[in-house]
């Protein structure tokens, strides 16, 4: 028996070594391809947007969401823009904001200097935009951030804001002189996105003050609960209605306070009046005016930008809020963005269709 045995040992060692070894063999093949078929996920979600350039027309292809931070990024489908076309859009709608400015301000307030702490100036790149909160705000700080080579695992593992990343890192704001001066020379590209006045008061609200998974605003909106007189039950967070918000709103400029930058009017927060924006870019239309943006900047050298595109029907959410509110409400509300509206050429008309008064 013993001798059998001895013979035997080799053979079942063998045998169970060759059974561990196509085990592992298998499993470390399951394994292989199960990396594989992430990777090519991956690859889908995190590739950079591809501008192809043909004659006057761009094709582009944009990545979605990947930050979750960066809630205004979001998938396009690959759309064909005729760059000639939107350049000269582009260059009317400078041209129209120009006479704008001249016939809604005062001359006194053409000659005030220009809020320069929002903008966010790249020298290596040549470009300066100021940040409208609320119209692709995420997408553009998160540009300029990869352009300042700040590393994507730095941006998603950061605890802090984007804009505070950004202006601890890479971007002091600019003084005015420095504003002017870089603006002003040759090879600066300057860009503004403005968005329809309420629509972003709106989406701001609804981000902000209606959900709460903003911490850092739940204070905001227990104050303005309370200075209507209603109180949260304890453990429960605040949740203001849409016309408490407007009141707050409108007692807030009462008071000469300066507004919080997500519904500031950008007419005083970025200065389009005082500073000659190269492109003025409007978010109902942003995927073919980034489109041009982000070909011109790519024919410069430039890679690796991400787009907002947009193509979302606001009507039916506007109209929930915005009936809600009195016309003597609303007309208050609107003399706080009525330059917005008059300046970049929106019209506020729907909305008094939508009050409760009419």
């Amino acid at each position: 028996m013993t001798f059998i045995s001895i013979s035997r040992s080799p053979k079942k060692l063998l045998r169970n070594f060759l059974l561990a070894f196509l085990i592992i063999f298998a499993v470390r093949l399951k394994l292989s391809k199960q990396k594989e078929a992430a990777a090519g996920r991956a690859a889908e979600v995190t590739d950079e947007p591809r501008v192809e350039v043909l004659g006057n027309r761009a094709a582009l292809r944009v990545k979605p969401k990947t930050e979750q931070w960066a809630l205004e990024m979001e998938e396009v489908p690959l759309e064909s823009v005729d760059l000639e076309e939107v350049g000269l859009r582009l260059e009317e709608r400078r041209s129209e904001i120009r006479r704008r400015c001249e016939r809604f301000l005062t001359s006194e307030e053409l000659q005030e200097a220009p809020n320069s702490r929002e903008f966010l100036i790249n020298k290596d790149y040549g470009l300066v935009w100021c940040n409208v909160f609320k119209a692709a705000s995420s997408t553009w700080l998160y540009n300029f951030l990869l352009l300042a080579g700040i590393s994507k695992k730095v941006i998603e593992r950061s605890r802090t804001s984007p804009v505070e990343v950004a202006r601890t890192k890479a971007y002091p704001r600019p003084s005015v002189e420095e504003l002017r001066a870089f603006v002003a020379s040759a090879n600066a590209t300057s860009f503004l996105i403005v968005r329809e006045p309420f629509q972003r008061l709106l989406s701001a609200f609804r981000d902000k003050i209606e959900a709460n998974h903003q911490a850092h605003y739940r204070s905001l909106r227990c104050h303005i609960q309370t200075k209507v007189g209603r109180r949260s039950r304890r453990g429960v967070d605040c949740q203001p209605t849409f016309p408490e918000f407007v009141d707050y709103l409108l007692e807030e400029r009462a008071k000469g306070h300066a507004p919080n930058e997500h519904w500031a009017p950008y007419y005083s927060f970025c200065s389009p009046c005082q500073v000659a924006f190269d492109y003025v870019l409007r978010f109902e239309s942003l995927s073919q005016e980034e489109a041009f943006l982000v070909a011109k900047f790519h024919s410069g050298g430039g890679s690796g930008l991400s787009v907002c595109g947009r193509g979302v029907d606001y009507e039916t959410a506007t109209r929930h809020y915005f009936s809600q509110l009195s016309e003597a409400r609303l007309l208050a509300l609107y003399a706080i963005y009525k330059r917005d509206f008059e300046i970049f050429g929106y019209d506020a008309t729907p909305y008094f269709d939508y009050a409760k008064d009419s």
